[in-house]
């Protein structure tokens, strides 16, 4: 038996080997892919702590066509999102230049290396990517949208509004105001040389976005410079409609068109109206309680913000009230002053409903989440006392 088993264990390797030959000479490509020798470079980088090296092997390995585009994007996307756009460019400049890809593939490709050049700061290859793809038979929807992103970075209006325009028009309702925001920039530009233009710029914004509250209040100061009170009110009167939440900066417009009419009485009634209306409009109860003082005295308008603020008080309100006071009288009364107007002078006067942000400035663009017309006028209220109270100096 044991001479029989010595005899049989050649037969059966070589009948393993030959049948082994058989199946390797019907499938040569899958033997050799199975065995290629980078898929164990490629290991021992991932072995030895070496992703970055192992990376560029794979993707060396990774033959591109039409069932392997998806996991090239996907893989630059990634190298993309964490800042690595080299590597992302490098592969995408890749795809391009394969022939066997079919044009919407291309497209596609060419799309993300433009993402890629916005995302490394190299805006003028993004804009002669996407102006390439604008001019297709078929533009690429992107094309226009981050070309009216590269205009707005570089403040050119524009092309930006071009842009705009061009836009697929499933998407008017969020670009146009995004235009009316271009045309305001432009019209502050020809505020000082040519105002005549300027009120084309405003009224081509109004016409895009009825209720970009910018626009009327560009109009109004530009009225005002002219000494036209009157139009300049009834610019004004829309901001109610627009956007009652920005009527506080409409105040010092208001104030100005009526000393220029010389009709205080007149604003007096109208703050009355307004806070009527708006009980939590701080700012139009203060501007009030100012004019009643230079209408009537001093007294008169303690005694007027008084009432109010006991059914609206306000941080500013009382800062106010207190400085209408006879100061001398009562020793605490400064170190209370002094106190509220800390608060006040800490206090933000501008928020993003957006991001929430918030500054003691006026921003169009906000600069949290470059959104327009997001940030917001706001009033400081008894509510955020302790917040106030409690941030650093």
């Amino acid at each position: 038996m044991m001479q029989w088993l010595f005899f049989l264990l050649p037969v059966a390797a070589l009948s393993g080997w030959l049948l082994a030959m058989r199946h390797y000479k019907k499938q040569p490509q899958r033997h050799a892919k199975a065995f290629n020798p980078e898929y164990f470079k490629g290991l021992n980088y991932l072995l030895n702590e070496q992703p970055d090296k192992a990376i560029d092997v794979f993707i060396g390995l990774l033959e591109v066509n039409s069932e392997t585009v998806e996991t090239h994007l996907a893989l630059a996307n990634l190298f993309r999102r964490r800042g690595e756009t080299e590597r992302a460019i490098r592969i995408h400049q890749n795809l391009i230049a394969r022939p066997s890809l079919h044009g919407e593939q291309r497209l596609q490709a060419m799309v993300e290396l433009g993402l890629d050049y916005m995302h490394a700061g190299v805006l003028d290859r993004a804009e002669h990517l996407f102006l390439e793809l604008l001019q297709q038979p078929q533009p690429h929807p992107e094309a226009a949208k981050q070309l009216m992103r590269i205009y707005q970075q570089e403040k050119k209006w524009a092309q930006a509004i071009e842009m705009g325009k061009q836009i697929d028009a499933s998407k008017t309702a969020q670009v146009k105001p995004l235009i009316a925001q271009f045309y305001c920039e432009l019209a502050e530009q020809y505020t000082d040389h040519d105002r005549h233009e300027a009120f084309n710029m405003l009224k081509q914004a109004l016409s895009h976005d009825e209720n970009c509250v910018r626009a009327s209040l560009l109009e109004a100061r530009l009225f005002l410079s002219i000494k036209q009170p009157r139009k300049a009110l009834s610019a004004l009167q829309n901001i109610e409609k627009q956007n009652p939440k920005f009527l506080s900066e409409a105040l010092p417009f208001w104030h100005e068109a009526y000393q220029q009419l010389g009709d205080l009485p007149a604003l007096r009634n109208q703050l009355t109206q307004l806070i009527n209306r708006h009980p939590h409009l701080t700012s139009a109860r203060i501007m009030l309680t100012h004019i009643v003082a230079e209408l009537e005295n001093s007294k008169a308008a303690q005694q007027m913000l008084y009432e109010q603020l006991h059914h609206h008080p306000s941080v500013e309100g009382l800062h106010t009230l207190i400085k209408l006071g006879e100061n001398n009288q009562i020793a605490l009364i400064p170190l209370i002053e002094r106190i509220t107007r800390t608060m006040v002078e800490k206090g933000d006067r501008y928020t993003c409903k957006n991001c929430g942000f918030s500054g003691k400035t006026m921003h169009w663009l906000c600069p949290g989440c470059a959104s327009w017309g997001t940030v917001r006028p706001t009033e400081i209220h008894l509510t955020a006392l302790e917040k106030l109270l409690d941030s650093p100096s």
